[in-house]
């Protein structure tokens, strides 16, 4: 308290600006694609203002502390924290004193640097010196204007907390001005001059890389902090590229990450020497090189023929300011979806190819991975067609805006802007994703409609969007909460993902007991119940009917849960080609033509219509005549129908007398009833007519 009184009393007297060149705070980090950009705009800013001066608040350990003391500014560091949400937790406590601490701090940086602006560029490191600005503001102790640059389509909450006491929204993505209406303005991503201000050629000079004549060349990086799923998928890629060594060349940018969840260099290290024996990683060596970061990107950038990265904003912006190439692998789950959503945009104007991730668990983690011989397949078959590539790299230089940083320069200074035109990175022509219950409700729907005929490219027209689909649905079926892994065992049969055939079939068996929760409230396994119904749907709908799929719906004829058996007879109905003749099969439907649950003597009844081979089945089923339930006695008249059809059954007169037997009425309160529709149609075929009056 006395502290801040003291700070008041000086800031009465020396609040705001102080005199002589411009003073501005940068603040954002944590990754290059946050620190980047200020160093962008500090360019730009200097370009108008040359005598500017700058101080830059980050966050200690991070990607900043590298790059921005590199590249020359002066940094001082502040405590924060991630948002963990509004749910009372150990988290939340933590969130809360690191940000009073940071905010503590930030009065100071601000008191004594005195700046005329604050640029904030996310990143949670920006949220203590915009909260202690507005503080200070309204004690009267700074002037400084606030300007925040978003880089995401869809901001994150603190963001948008702090973008409503922002001067100033500069926005990349015209859509997200709807999240700003009122102090948002759409500038685009700003690129730093270092990244595009030389030739290729004259960068090939300047670079310490051993890079042979003629070899095409390969730039895979995951951002300032590194992306395990590229690291590893690229060191997995390097046995399949081996063959190639005199052709190319590849140079890895493994990032600087350093937690106690995954060390990127160690990590991609020790999977190299896990991987390759000695006398490989001396052949890999010819023609791979890697580097925790390069803060020469540009001069990366410029002697690649393509470029393997994530779908950030500030990645793709670069890569299309050099006009190059990219393979993007874009990281899924992300608020808004914006790096998938990135991709597309670039794909679609055809700056760029995309490969998603897939999910998996390894040693109990569930982990993003790409096949590192599908990695090395697509770049192969990218750099063997030339003029693709090069076409590729004019489609590329073209899809982005190329003045953001000019653009915001001139907001900081109140000038006209630029007037060059703005390209939009979200393509407004891209359909918006579908969320995961939009994307069933369509599916579903499309099925239901046409069951015979469907197919999922009817629906989801775009073969890149099916794809994601796919892999968004497969990441769901390793998620801790049954819910969720429900949904995904229903998108993958409804997308027809039939690579993930295996995984519904170990869902389906998974005897794993559940918790003592669950079982509290009925529960007996950890894949529940309707897991294991809607698996079988599943499996009926992709229709790959195979000796492993036919022994899993076997023995879900014996489920505990009968739902499940219901839905494992309806399955062999559908694959009844499989099944014809199948004695073990007719057996075992057979022996559950009196079980206690009626929705599973029906699917039963109608299964053995579609499945029965001799007379004995027609016997089971004119045994059903005086089930209490109507819908038992129809589903067994429609199957003793499918048997005269096929011709199983051919003592037509016997029939007649057996099926006269059957109880016709019904508990419905409708005029039309099912039960004698199917029994006169069976007369009918008895008899030899094609309808009875």
């Amino acid at each position: 308290f006395m502290f801040l009184l003291t700070l008041g009393y000086w800031g009465r007297f020396r609040g705001g600006g102080a005199a002589g060149p411009e003073r501005v705070i940068l603040t954002g980090g944590g990754t290059g694609g946050h620190v980047n950009p200020a160093l962008a705009i500090a360019e730009a800013i200097k370009e108008k203002e040359p005598h500017s001066q700058f101080l830059y608040v980050g966050l200690r350990g991070k990607a900043e502390s590298v790059i921005v003391t590199r590249a020359g500014y002066p940094i001082r560091y502040v405590l924060a924290s991630g948002y963990p949400g509004s749910q009372p937790s150990l988290a939340l406590v933590r969130f809360v004193c690191a940000l009073f601490v940071g905010i503590m701090q930030s009065f100071y940086h601000i008191a004594t640097f005195r700046p005329g602006t604050i640029v904030g560029t996310g990143g949670y490191v920006s949220a203590p010196v915009i909260f202690a600005n507005t503080l200070m503001r309204g004690l009267g102790m700074s002037r400084a204007r606030v300007f925040i640059h978003e880089q995401n389509s869809v901001p994150g909450k603190l963001n948008q907390l702090i973008g409503r006491r922002a001067d100033k929204v500069l926005l990349t993505f015209p859509e997200t001005k709807g999240f700003f209406p009122e102090n948002g303005v759409v500038v685009g991503y700003p690129v730093r001059h270092s990244v595009t201000s030389m030739l290729s050629s004259d960068r090939g000079k300047a670079m310490p890389l051993p890079i042979p004549e003629g070899r095409r060349v390969v730039f895979a990086f995951g951002g300032s902090q590194g992306s395990r799923t590229i690291n590893r998928a690229l060191v997995d890629a390097l046995a399949y590229l081996r063959p190639r060594r005199n052709d190319i060349f590849v140079i890895h940018g493994v990032g600087l990450m350093k937690t106690p969840e995954y060390h990127a260099w160690e990590d991609t290290s020790e999977r190299l020497q896990r991987e390759y024996n000695e006398q490989e990683r001396e052949q890999i060596d010819s023609f791979y090189y890697a580097q925790d970061y390069f803060h020469n990107i540009g001069d990366i950038y410029a002697v690649s023929d393509l470029i393997v990265c994530r779908g950030g904003a500030g990645s793709l912006n670069e890569i299309s300011a050099m006009g190059k190439s990219a393979l993007i692998i874009p990281k899924a789950n992300l608020p808004g979806n914006h790096q998938v959503m990135n991709a597309r945009a670039m794909k679609r104007a055809g700056g760029a190819e995309v490969i998603f991730e897939d999910t998996v668990k390894d040693g109990g983690m569930l982990l993003e991975e790409v096949e590192g011989q599908k990695l090395a397949m697509k770049i192969l078959s990218l750099l063997d067609a030339k003029q693709r590539l090069e076409e590729m790299g004019k489609c590329s230089r073209a899809f982005m805006n190329h003045y953001a940083a000019e653009r915001i320069a001139a907001q900081i200074h109140g000038s006209s802007l630029p007037s060059s035109s703005l390209n939009d990175i979200s393509a407004k022509d891209l359909d918006p994703l579908l969320s995961d219950n939009e994307l069933l409700w369509r599916l579903r729907s499309a099925w239901q409609e046409d069951q015979k005929q469907y197919e999922p490219r009817k629906v989801i027209v775009d073969a890149d969007d099916l794809d994601y689909y796919r892999h968004r649905a497969a990441s769901l079926l390793t998620s801790p909460s049954w819910p969720e892994r429900n949904l995904g065992v229903k998108l993958i049969g409804f997308l027809k993902h039939e690579e993930k055939l295996s995984s519904l079939l170990h869902l389906l068996a998974d005897r794993t007991p559940a918790s003592r929760l669950q079982k509290f409230f009925g529960g007996d396994y950890r894949q529940v119940g309707f897991i294991r119904r809607n698996a079988l749907i599943s499996l009926q709908i992709l229709n790959k009917w195979g000796p492993e799929v036919e022994a899993r719906v076997f023995e879900a004829l014996d489920d505990g849960y009968y739902e499940v058996r219901a839905q494992a007879a309806r399955t062999m109905g559908h694959c009844a080609e499989e099944l014809l003749q199948k004695q073990a099969v007719t057996e075992k439907l057979l022996s559950l033509i009196n079980d206690r649950s009626f929705e599973v003597v029906r699917e039963v009844a109608l299964a053995l219509g579609a499945v029965g081979g001799n007379r004995e089945v027609a016997k089971g089923l004119l045994g059903l005549k005086e089930h209490h339930y109507w819908q038992v006695r129809e589903a067994a008249l429609r199957a003793v129908t499918m048997l005269v059809e096929r011709e199983i059954v051919t003592d037509r007169d016997w029939l007649l007398k057996e099926t006269s037997r059957f109880i016709l009425t019904t508990t419905d309160f409708r005029s039309y009833f099912d039960i004698k529709e199917t029994y006169r149609k069976l007369h009918a075929l008895c008899k030899g007519d094609e309808e009875e009056d």
